[in-house]
């Protein structure tokens, strides 16, 4: 009895407890993708970003203008160092250079230079410049220009060529001498208010002790020909009254 029965519990107890058939496993939860188990990056992450290229060129810088006036060859007396800011107002002289004889001091009765410059130059670049632009072409007060500016800050800008009339002293002349002084003189506006208490500066004057003796040697001006506005019109004041004239003449005199 023993073996049928121990048979028979084979086959109804042991065998399916040692059977080697696979356990069912659980099907995975439909929609759900399985993370990778890596810290690796993404495909994304690894493309490498694409060059940018070369950076644009720059554009080229623009040289500043030529000087109006050819520059000094004398050794003796070289062109100081000046901006150029062309102007618009200006036309010949009877006999050009051969014409040049004197020089005229002027302030601007602007304490800006760069409204200084608009007026001088006959170019706004502010509104307030177009506005005073159109003032004085409603009024025909006319326009006005001189050959050289003396900034604030010392710098000499050059307007117009020597050699080329500049329209700075209206119908004056110089003492004894008839005749247009606009025609024979070299004008120089000092940036200044013009009211006795706006200052010149040191800066202004020493550009002045560069420009002025430079200017007197290289045309042989006489001393006595160093002006002020209000020397060949009585309907001028200036250089106003706290300008130093008595400094720039001493410099002028210097190299004689």
């Amino acid at each position: 009895m023993v073996a049928p029965l121990q048979r028979s519990s084979q086959n109804t107890v042991v065998r399916p407890l040692s059977s080697e058939e696979p356990r069912p496993q659980p099907k995975p939860t439909p929609g759900l993708t399985p993370r990778p188990d890596t810290f690796e990056p993404s495909v994304a992450q690894l493309t490498p970003t694409p060059s940018p290229g070369k950076s644009p060129t720059p554009p080229p810088v623009k040289p500043p203008p030529a000087p109006l006036t050819p520059v000094s060859t004398d050794p003796t007396n070289p062109t100081p160092a000046m901006v150029v800011r062309p102007s618009e107002n200006f036309n010949d002289r009877p006999n050009g250079v051969q014409s040049i004889d004197s020089i005229v001091l002027h302030h601007t009765a602007d304490p800006s230079d760069q409204s200084s410059l608009e007026t001088l130059t006959g170019k706004p670049e502010s509104f307030m410049g177009w506005l005073k632009d159109k003032y004085k072409k409603l009024t025909g007060s006319g326009d006005v220009s001189s050959h050289y500016l003396i900034g604030k800050d010392g710098t000499i800008y050059q307007l117009v060529a020597d050699e080329k009339r500049a329209w700075h002293a209206g119908e004056g002349s110089l003492p004894g001498k008839p005749g247009d002084v606009n025609d024979r003189s070299i004008g120089i506006e000092i940036v200044n208010e013009g009211d006795g208490k706006d200052g010149y500066t040191e800066a202004q004057y020493k550009a002045l002790e560069q420009l002025v003796p430079y200017l007197s040697k290289r045309y042989s001006i006489p001393g006595e020909n160093l002006v002020g506005h209000k020397d060949v019109s009585d309907r001028k004041q200036d250089p106003s009254t706290n300008f130093d004239f008595d400094r720039i003449r001493r410099a002028n005199d210097s190299w004689r």
